[in-house]
């Protein structure tokens, strides 16, 4: 399975719209991805110290994630989701990447929307 920046946007997102500090985004609420594809997202965030949260593997040997829940946004977390907040923002990243052939990092992903901040402040 790939990693997908626009469902990890997405997770983002979804969890700083919480109305508490502990939220409770599970792969079946953002519908409009596939549940695997956004359970295996949130587990690349966890992996990664992007967010904190719990998943349950499927016992059938299948590879499936039976369930996924994601509890908070890390520090690390706000910061990248700090980079990809602004749609416009975004578009830009991605552009910046596909004009390059360039895959995305977290680090990198982090950097070049900071840049592109910069540059949208200093016009």
């Amino acid at each position: 399975m790939k990693r997908d920046w626009d469902i990890i946007r997405d997770i983002l997102l979804a969890l700083e719209r919480s109305p508490r500090p502990q939220a409770l985004v599970t792969a079946e609420s953002l519908a409009e991805h596939d549940e695997q594809a956004v359970a295996y997202n949130m587990l690349l965030l966890v992996d990664g110290g992007y967010a904190e949260g719990r998943f349950i593997h499927s016992s059938l040997g299948d590879g499936h994630i039976a369930a996924a829940t994601l509890i908070r946004l890390t520090n690390a977390g706000h910061d990248l989701l700090h980079a990809v907040r602004q749609q416009s923002v975004w578009d830009k990243i991605k552009t910046k990447f596909a004009e390059n052939s360039l895959d995305m990092s977290a680090e990198l992903v982090i950097k070049v929307g900071k840049t592109i901040m910069e540059s949208m402040l200093s016009q």
